[in-house]
């Protein structure tokens, strides 16, 4: 997988850009797992134009596509050989670039017309190369880019990041000094989740990378660094988020390439 990084305009709103081939071993499909990463994103795949991911009911995905938070695992299969190239947006971008209230896109996906235009996606197709789709993605965002108006939600996003196991949003409303009430409507209107989740999902991706760099000697230990109230709390927030307890998510191994870099949000796995 390569991974480009935006152009400094494009930094408050897009983490990364990031492409790979897919090829499937002996005419199977590569099932994915795609986890919480508490930020949203767009997926443009194709082969020869046609759409090679299906979602668990064997439907196929739109060949360009936004997707929203997510709060829960979902399984998709790669098919053929596809060009896959994603967007890995800041939490912000939604609201940001579209004016849309992110909590409309939670758990769900968009074709990306509805966002960008028809015409956009056909010149998506007729792009020869990654670095023209990062070019031709590149221009829109920096049209549709707002003025940042979202300095709080931005802020807290990285004191959410810097301060996991002990921040909590009641903390955060008082460090920006509005009521509670007004700091979750403001945060989930920007984010597409309200702020408790938000950290949740957070603390389980600090988790993954504990567990997928051994970084702990028994899986206890993790859940004491990240201030979950016990270890049955700690198994059952990450098995919401992952399908799996961290027990059998351990004993699997599934974090490998390509899909995953180990400075990046872990979202997709094999399974």
């Amino acid at each position: 997988m390569f991974i480009i990084e935006p152009i400094p305009p494009l930094k408050s709103v897009v983490k990364q850009f990031w492409y790979t081939n897919i090829q499937a071993s002996n005419g199977q499909g590569i099932k994915c797992k795609i986890l919480a990463d508490g930020a949203p994103g767009i997926i443009f795949q194709h082969e020869q134009g046609h759409s090679a991911v299906v979602n668990k009911t064997s439907i196929h995905l739109p060949v360009a596509f936004a997707y929203g938070q997510s709060t829960q695992p979902c399984l998709n299969e790669i098919i053929g050989r596809p060009f896959i190239f994603g967007v890995n947006f800041r939490p912000n971008a939604f609201k940001t670039l579209f004016s849309l209230d992110a909590s409309e896109l939670t758990n769900d996906i968009v074709d990306i017309e509805h966002l960008l235009g028809a015409e956009f996606c056909e010149r998506l197709l007729e792009a020869a190369s990654p670095q023209e789709v990062i070019q031709l993605f590149s221009k829109q965002f920096l049209q549709k880019a707002l003025e940042q108006k979202q300095q709080m939600i931005v802020a807290s996003i990285h004191l959410i990041l810097q301060k996991t196991p002990e921040i909590d949003p009641k903390m955060l409303a008082s460090h920006f000094h509005i009521s509670r009430r007004q700091f979750q409507r403001k945060f989930k209107a920007c984010i597409g989740v309200c702020p408790e989740m938000y950290i949740r999902i957070v603390k389980f991706q600090k988790s993954l990378h504990l567990i997928s760099q051994g970084q702990y000697c028994k899986l206890s230990d993790i859940g004491y660094a990240l201030n979950y109230a016990d270890q049955s709390h700690f198994n059952r927030e990450f098995k919401l988020f992952a399908g799996d307890t961290p027990k059998q998510f351990e004993k699997t191994k599934k974090l490998e390439q390509p899909f995953v870099q180990s400075n990046t949000a872990l979202r997709i796995v094999r399974y």
